[in-house]
């Protein structure tokens, strides 16, 4: 019993709005020390990027898999969604780190390896890179369009971003405050955010912004929920061009896996690729995660024999 009002005095203290506060300046903090960390390579970096004489990029944050990297090079050969894909590691294991290097190579993506940080919190962890990026490359490059998409979100169909992008300031999946993270909206609640893992901007609406993509867990807001602020509250429904979210199971050796997404019938979401799924045991076995490498593969891409990595 004791443990239990415990519990619920450290939630409702974590949840509180001052608590929230009191971390999101400790995060600004630490992250204006990783900010400059590496930022003459960022600046480099966007310098040849600008020389590739493109100006719509798409960087995806490569995290410690590569087939994943993998499959999403190679679905931008086959579906290329009308912007410039950018490979920036953010892996914590080194062969991992070589293997992408690798890949893009191979299939001539720009790479990039970002500083390594220690951050035990994924959503923090993506975050910060994302809002590296976009401090240390895209203010630099200065694109007619950027965004962002998770390194397991693959084009597995034809799609057209800067169409979809016209005449609008921000294109993604518009998520509303979340009571998951011990807050409570209200019904009319008008907080929201792009997920980080698939969002678009064009860079002339947001360049004098300090964007942040980081999670404001006190007001509910996941990864890219630090834009809340200073970006999505000042924009009107006519700015934000929303993607349509539907579920996406598959079935693998006779049974079904839950988890996976579709964003407008274009962009396959994969579910616990480079995690451990919490919902059951069995979704964290490697055999798991081999057959749904293979079945990206055979559904989408062509067939194993285009494969460059091994890893599942």
């Amino acid at each position: 019993m004791a443990r239990k009002i415990l519990k619920r005095t450290v939630d409702a203290i974590n949840a509180s709005s001052f608590v929230g506060k009191a971390k999101s300046i400790r995060d600004k903090l630490s992250y204006q020390f990783y900010q400059a960390k590496g930022a003459s390579r960022g600046r480099e970096f966007s310098r040849r990027l600008q020389e590739s004489g493109l100006s719509r990029f798409c960087f995806t944050i490569a995290f410690n898999t590569p087939w994943v990297i993998d499959a999403l090079t190679r679905a931008w050969q086959i579906h290329s969604p009308g912007l410039s894909l950018v490979v920036i590691d953010n892996s914590s294991d080194e062969a991992a780190r070589k293997s992408i290097e690798r890949i893009c190579s191979a299939r001539g993506v720009p790479y990039l390896g970002l500083p390594n940080r220690r951050e035990r919190h994924w959503s923090r962890s993506h975050g910060t890179a994302l809002t590296w990026v976009f401090d240390n490359i895209v203010r630099h490059l200065r694109p007619e369009l950027f965004g962002y998409i998770d390194h397991d979100c693959f084009p597995v169909a034809p799609f057209d971003i800067p169409a979809r992008m016209e005449g609008k300031v921000v294109y993604g999946l518009k998520l509303p405050a979340n009571e998951n993270f011990r807050y409570k909206p209200s019904k009319d609640d008008p907080k929201w955010h792009l997920w980080g893992g698939f969002c678009f901007f064009r860079f002339a609406a947001v360049e004098g912004l300090d964007l942040d993509f980081g999670p404001r867990m006190e007001l509910g807001l996941d990864t890219g929920g630090g834009n809340w602020l200073p970006l999505y509250s000042h924009l009107t429904e006519a700015d934000i061009s929303a993607a349509v979210e539907e579920p996406a199971a598959v079935v693998l050796a006779g049974e079904r896996s839950e988890h996976h997404q579709m964003f407008d019938a274009a962009f396959f979401h994969v579910g616990g690729s480079s995690y451990a799924d919490q919902k059951t045991r069995h979704h964290r076995t490697p055999q798991h995660r081999e057959l749904l490498r293979d079945y990206v593969w055979e559904t989408y891409l062509g067939g194993a024999q285009n494969r460059i990595a091994s890893d599942s």
